[in-house]
């Protein structure tokens, strides 16, 4: 088995997984199927992308979950790099708190230097 037959075969299992065709169980035991064959092919484990690729299916159900609230709903929550993104995004830097008080006014000393540190926030 080469290398494209393998990422052949990867591609149909998500696929099949993406068209709701594969439970969870049955793709564990197709990807531990598969990678069983391409060792006792080629004597050698798959490459680390396509492990990996193999992974992320494995994790397909967190990977896919939409919700916006499972960072908290989750115990161990598994986000997409688009989750992330978004959720880095929607980050504050904790510099305000430093110099803001609870009615919103900024009573740090306004200085050149100090606006300048704002502005790069």
């Amino acid at each position: 088995m080469t290398n494209e037959e393998l990422n052949a075969k990867i591609n149909e299992l998500w696929t099949a997984t993406k068209r709701g065709d594969l439970p969870r169980q049955s793709r564990f035991a197709a990807i531990e199927r598969l990678t069983d064959e391409y060792i006792v092919a080629t004597g050698r484990r798959p490459d680390p992308a396509q492990l990996d690729r193999l992974a992320t299916l494995c994790l397909y159900e967190e990977i896919t979950d939409p919700h916006p609230d499972k960072m908290a709903r989750d115990e161990y929550p598994i986000m997409s790099d688009t989750q992330e993104e978004e959720r880095h995004d929607d980050e504050v830097s904790l510099k305000w708190a430093e110099s803001v008080a609870t009615d919103g006014r900024d009573y740090a000393k306004q200085t050149r230097k100090y606006r300048r540190k704002l502005r790069n926030l």
